[in-house]
């Protein structure tokens, strides 16, 4: 099956692959969505911080670079709570406010984080 990977982040990271739907396989898939939460969890210590020792309460998900709520990935979650987005490095759909040991600062992923980027090339 042809897929396409798309980027938009200034250093390269592939924001995901897509198949003939415009999306990520894992918002569609609840097996690949748990396998990669699975994955994120065992190399990336996904968690609950409210379960874990120390973290800086600034760094979850939800402020992560790798975290993308833009609205086209929102339609593909379903859930326009603002609680869930989809995290572009391990490719699954995560909680704003979990954490893990791959956080980045500069997110969230948004339409008009998108727009300044675009600006600024």
């Amino acid at each position: 099956m042809p897929t396409i990977q798309i980027s938009i982040m200034p250093d390269l990271m592939p924001v995901d692959a897509y198949d003939d739907n415009s999306c990520p396989l894992a918002t569609r898939d609840s097996d690949v969505n748990e396998e990669n939460k699975a994955e994120a969890v065992e190399n990336a210590d996904y968690r609950d911080p409210s379960e874990s020792g120390a973290f800086r309460i600034s760094d979850v998900c939800g402020s992560c670079r790798h975290y993308d709520q833009t609205e086209e990935t929102l339609d593909c979650i379903g859930d326009d709570s603002g609680d869930l987005g989809y995290c572009l490095m391990y490719r699954f759909v995560c909680a704003a406010d979990h954490t893990c040991d791959d956080w980045s600062e500069g997110g969230p992923m948004t339409a008009s984080s998108q727009q300044s980027y675009r600006d600024n090339l």
